[in-house]
C-alpha cells in the first residue's frame, strides 16, 4: 500500500508537472478526503483533488504512454525536488530559521527572526513563512519576496499594535 501524501512533499504528474502538497483535508459537505497542492513552480497555482484520485494508477487505456505507474508519483530525488541537500528520504524536520520563525510568540518577534534569517532565505522558507502569515507574496527575487514580508511585518505591528492600544 502506498503512503499517503505527505505535507510539503514534491509529486511529478504522470503529464511531467511538478507539485508540491500543501495538505489533506476533507470536504465540508461529503467529508471525502481532498488532497491540496500547489504547482512546483507557479505557487500561485493551487488545486484540489480527491485523495482516491491524487493515488489512482494512470489510466492506461487513456494515456498508453504514460512513463509512471500512479497519477502522481513522489519524486525523491533529483529534478523535482527542487531541494538541495534533501537529506534522507521520508519525514523531514522543517529547517530551524522556519521553525524560528513559526515559534516567535509576537509579530515584533518574528520581525526580528525575519531580520537574523534574511541572508539564509529560500523561496520554501519564504513560501511557509508567507502562509503561517495567511499571504501571499508575488513573483520576483529572494531580496522582493523577504522586502514584501518585512513590509507586512511592519505594517502589521503599526496597525494592529495602535488598534488594540486604543481598546
Amino acid at each position: 500500500m502506498r503512503d499517503l501524501p505527505g505535507e510539503g512533499k514534491i509529486y511529478r504528474h504522470f503529464k511531467g508537472t511538478y507539485y508540491r502538497v500543501i495538505c489533506i483535508a476533507r470536504d465540508s459537505e461529503t467529508l471525502e478526503e481532498m488532497v491540496v497542492y500547489e504547482n512546483r513552480d507557479d505557487v500561485s497555482k493551487k488545486y484540489v483533488r480527491p485523495l482516491s484520485e491524487f493515488m489512482s494508477e494512470t489510466d492506461r487505456e487513456k494515456y498508453p504512454d504514460a512513463g509512471q505507474r500512479y497519477r502522481f508519483e513522489e519524486e525523491s530525488s533529483g529534478e523535482g525536488s527542487g531541494a538541495e541537500g534533501s537529506g534522507t528520504e521520508g519525514d523531514k524536520e522543517a529547517p530551524a530559521d522556519l521553525m524560528a520563525f513559526l515559534d516567535a510568540e509576537d509579530t515584533e518577534e518574528k520581525l526580528d527572526v525575519l531580520e537574523r534569517i534574511k541572508n539564509r532565505l529560500n523561496d520554501d522558507i519564504i513560501s511557509a513563512i508567507a502562509l503561517s502569515l495567511d499571504t501571499e507574496v508575488r513573483e520576483g527575487s529572494i531580496q522582493e519576496k523577504y522586502e514584501e514580508i518585512r513590509d507586512y511585518l511592519l505594517t502589521t505591528i503599526k496597525y494592529e499594535g495602535a488598534r488594540l492600544r486604543n481598546r
